[in-house]
């Protein structure tokens, strides 16, 4: 989401997809911080981060190569991208190119992966 000062995308990662998604992140040296919410609720489990940046720094073309590649990586791995529009992307099968353009529209990224890591990728 971006309001012309800064832009954020949070994160919600879930199974045993987090981890290795914030390695990534790491790796390509994207800056990233965890939310800590507080409710009252039962709440789905699941880690929340957040990527923020000033609007002009924020690294789309990074975001969406780490997004692509750790994808490509593991069968069992999706991501799912919620706009502010309410619009959903199952980002599987997408070019770095395809998901750079709706990287700023952004609100949620969905982090999945299915299989812990020390499984063979099937």
């Amino acid at each position: 989401m971006s309001n012309g000062t800064y832009s954020s995308i949070r994160l919600t990662l879930f199974k045993h997809g987090g981890g290795s998604f914030l390695a990534a992140l790491d790796e390509a040296n994207i800056p990233h911080g965890p939310i800590h919410t507080f409710n009252s609720r039962p709440q789905a489990s699941g880690l929340v981060e957040v990527i923020t940046a000033l609007s002009d720094a924020m690294p789309w073309n990074s975001i969406a190569k780490v997004i692509v590649a750790w994808i490509d990586a593991r069968k069992s791995r999706e991501i799912i991208i919620h706009t502010e529009a309410g619009y959903k992307l199952h980002a599987k099968g997408y070019s770095v190119a395809e998901i750079q353009k709706v990287l700023p529209e952004s609100v949620n990224l969905i982090v999945i992966d299915t299989q812990p890591v020390d499984k063979e990728n099937s």
